[in-house]
């Protein structure tokens, strides 16, 4: 009888105490289990600006046809390959390959681009997984696809209005010589993006 008392005491102690885990385990929420902090996020976007930290250099022009359209399939290289001529063609005239564009990115997430002379001091938000990145001057958007390259080699491409709006922001919209060699650009060109080809 004793050792049977004993035997149930032991039961009910064990039984209390996993009752109790249960319980504790129960009263946790989601956030208190997988919590992240700003220095989470700090401490990431850190590391993904770390893979463009440096000063990136204009080689060429750069032509990206994403669409599922005419432009696609066995079209697809033939309009790149006439697209970025013209595009070179336009860059040649505005001296591009003499004043070479310069794109520059620190870690902590500002940047600067010297372009047509003119220097543009800004900061950028980059997503790596969606290759896209988001540049603001004076508090104005402005994005962009990027897409890495192994390591000394990025292609910053934009909507074509968009990069009409950059080479706005960096001269005088009224200077005809550069909307003449850019006009090509306002014709419909629906799912291409046009830009840089950049080097360490």
């Amino acid at each position: 009888m004793k050792h049977f008392l004993t035997f149930l005491c032991a039961l009910v102690l064990l039984s209390s105490c996993a009752a109790s885990r249960n319980t504790s385990s129960q009263n946790l929420k989601p956030d208190q289990v997988f919590t992240v902090t700003e220095e989470d996020i700090a401490r990431e976007t850190l590391k993904i600006n770390q893979t463009l930290k440096g000063q990136w250099t204009y080689s060429g022009p750069s032509v990206d046809v994403s669409g599922k359209n005419l432009l696609a399939g066995v079209g697809k290289p033939i309009a790149k390959g006439k697209l970025k001529k013209k595009l070179k063609n336009a860059f040649k005239s505005m001296r591009l390959d003499k004043i070479k564009p310069q794109f520059a990115f620190d870690e902590d997430g500002t940047c600067s681009i010297n372009l047509l002379g003119a220097t543009l001091k800004g900061s950028y938000n980059y997503n790596p997984s969606q290759e896209k990145i988001t540049f603001k001057w004076h508090g104005i958007p402005l994005s962009a696809r990027l897409k890495r390259n192994g390591k000394k080699k990025l292609h910053l491409t934009f909507d074509a209005d968009k990069l009409l709006k950059l080479f706005s922001l960096a001269s005088k919209v009224s200077d005809s010589s550069t909307l003449k060699a850019l006009s090509f650009l306002l014709d419909n060109y629906d799912d291409v993006m046009v830009g840089f080809e950049l080097k360490k």
